[in-house]
């Protein structure tokens, strides 16, 4: 089928494996193969395909290794996917690939999205992207990279949403972080990243940017016809410009210009220690930040009065001490607050938001105290005045004994009508026969 262009076959029960002829199809632009139960390797001629724009391989299980060619055996490194064109979206999430990524491995030029989630690969995330001007998601997550996040990654300036949750990686977070000025969305929790959190996150745009890549398409690219496509990256469903977001247990989505009110930074569950910088109170933009599961120290800052549009702030099972700062209850949209099982103290904000939040946004603070209004104690019933409650009650014996005359005057009335008149009575035994005909034939 050399002609075809679009194949979906995702979202069914298919096993087996994949023929090597369907490197065959010269003229596909996208194959959707997710959410089957495939398995075996991918075959090396579907990396030589040099229509193939978008490919989602994703939940199915695949192994193996990640098929690495030789582009006409002229390259000087090996490359994932080349194509004279090349892939604008490769989605290979969620199966059993292994083994390491190579050190020479390099991100084709046409490259958007990539996502290798929840695999079992190992080794460290290689350090060269010299091909990747264009790349606007990377998705490593729940894999078992080691080491630190490599240098070069810090020199993709389109790069939006980086991923790594759920490794092994460590070593201390580099300030080469904050030269990302467009990323919407960060996620290294789950890691095992160890001193300071860098002062500089405030350099970090942490919203919507509108930028151009170097071959003039911008971030939302619909290559081919393909509009169907969605690939999941941090519980983030794209869909050709379109995000579903989950999160606060609850999905939303979210298209075009409207991606702007989805923003996230997640260091949570790391070794992170010292102070939680004054400078993340700038970020302005930000809808969630997740500092729990660390070794913070230090009180909360009183600059996250400056998160307007926070709505999740979690910065439980720390050490921190002193008072939550009551400029928080300016804090309008904030929706999720957690500050469990740190060393708090004073007396917790209790007007606006927080007289929503109870017992379990606050245990494991020994000094901490909150009125009644912060534990969602409903007031005392008001006493039932007991002549009124009689007056509203039904009469049911009065109601019966209404009801049954009724009915007896009505059917009177209607039996004295057929009585007194021939056409009406004509007219009702025909109605009758007739309900008879339909209902019996």
């Amino acid at each position: 089928m050399k002609q075809i262009e679009e194949l979906y076959l995702n979202d069914n029960n298919f096993e087996g494996t994949l023929d090597p002829l369907m490197g065959n199809m010269t003229s596909l632009r996208t194959l959707d193969l997710s959410h089957n139960l495939l398995s075996g390797s991918i075959p090396a001629s579907m990396a030589m395909m040099p229509s193939l724009r978008i490919l989602n391989m994703g939940h199915n299980n695949f192994s193996g290794s990640i098929p690495v060619n030789m582009f006409e055996g002229k390259a000087t490194s090996a490359v994932i996917f080349t194509h004279p064109i090349g892939l604008h979206i490769l989605d290979l999430s969620h199966n059993k690939f292994s083994g390491h990524l190579p050190s020479s491995f390099t991100i084709s030029p046409s490259l958007v999205f990539i996502n290798l989630k929840g695999n079992d690969l190992t080794g460290k995330i290689p350090n060269y992207y010299p091909g990747g001007d264009n790349i606007v998601a990377i998705d490593f997550s729940d894999n078992n990279f080691k080491g630190h996040i490599p240098e070069s990654i810090y020199s993709l300036k389109s790069l939006t949403f980086l991923l790594l949750a759920g490794n092994q990686l460590q070593e201390q977070l580099s300030s080469g972080i904050c030269e990302l000025r467009n990323l919407q969305i960060l996620d290294l929790s789950r890691n095992k990243f160890t001193g300071s959190i860098p002062s500089c996150f405030n350099n970090i745009a942490f919203q919507d940017v509108n930028f151009v890549f170097s071959h003039g398409k911008r971030a939302t690219v619909t290559p081919g016809g393909a509009k169907r496509y969605s690939t999941q990256i941090f519980g983030f469903k794209y869909r050709m410009g379109e995000i579903q977001v989950i999160t606060k247990g609850s999905s939303r989505s979210y298209e075009g210009d409207t991606l702007k009110i989805m923003s996230a930074l997640d260091l949570s569950s790391n070794q992170l220690t010292g102070e939680i910088p004054r400078e993340l109170g700038d970020l302005s933009s930000l809808h969630t930040l997740n500092l729990s599961h660390n070794r913070l120290t230090g009180s909360i800052p009183e600059s996250f009065h400056n998160l307007q549009n926070i709505e999740s702030l979690d910065l439980s099972n720390n050490t921190l001490s002193g008072e939550i700062p009551l400029n928080l209850q300016d804090l309008y949209f904030l929706e999720i607050f957690n500050v469990s099982y740190n060393n708090l103290s004073g007396t917790a904000p209790e007007e606006n938001q927080f007289a929503n939040f109870d017992y379990s946004n606050y245990e494991g603070n020994p000094f901490l105290h909150w009125t009644n209004s912060n534990r969602r104690i409903p007031p005392p019933p008001a006493p039932l005045d007991k002549r009124k409650k009689d007056d509203s009650a039904v009469d049911f014996a009065s109601f019966y004994w209404t009801f049954s005359a009724s009915y007896v005057t009505v059917l009177l009335a209607l039996v004295i009508i057929l009585w007194i008149n021939p056409y009406w009575r004509r007219v009702w035994f025909y109605f009758v026969e007739w309900c008879l005909f339909k209902c019996f034939c």
